[in-house]
Order: structure tokens, then sequence, then C-alpha cells
């Protein structure tokens, strides 16, 4: 059985404490998205989400999905678009 988006992304906030606005807000703050885009590095976006967030592997790299959805990050590939529309995600959350 394949997790939906909306269950990785509630999974997400129960571990971390965090809304997923909060975590937007977060990177915004910390330089990862500079006027509505993503620009950090997969590796370090992944190293902050794991260290100061408390994510592990597979959940850091979802948000870093989702950041790279929710900011129409041109690299996001198609299958995980479908994946995201399909089972939980819309424009803007």
């Amino acid at each position: 059985m394949i997790m939906s988006f909306k269950a990785y992304m509630e999974n997400v906030e129960a571990k971390s404490g965090k809304s997923r606005d909060e975590l937007y807000r977060i990177a915004s703050e910390k330089g990862f998205i500079v006027e509505g885009k993503t620009v950090a590095a997969h590796k370090k976006l992944l190293e902050w989400l794991k260290s100061n967030i408390g994510l592990g592997h597979v959940y850091a790299n979802f948000v870093i999905a989702y950041l790279r959805l929710r900011t129409r990050e041109p690299k996001i590939s198609e299958k995980m678009k479908t994946w995201a529309y399909s089972t939980g995600y819309k424009d803007g959350e």
C-alpha cells in the first residue's frame, strides 16, 4: 500500500511539531526559499531537516518534495507531481 500525500504530511507534522506552513516559513527565513523559489541544494535541505527539525531521511525527503511542489520547482518529477496531486496535495498548501 502506498501512503498518501496527506498521510505523509500528517506524520511530518506530528513528528516535527510544525505545520506545513511553519516548515515553509522557516525554510524561507533560513534562505532556502527566496522570492518563492527553492534555491538550496537538496543535500543542504536534507541536512537541515534531519538535524534541526528532527526528521528521518524519508520524511525529510518528503518535505523537500513538498517545498518543491509549493514553489513549483521545475526539478520535481512528473511521477512525484502525479502522486502528490492524486493523493491529497492542493496548490498553495
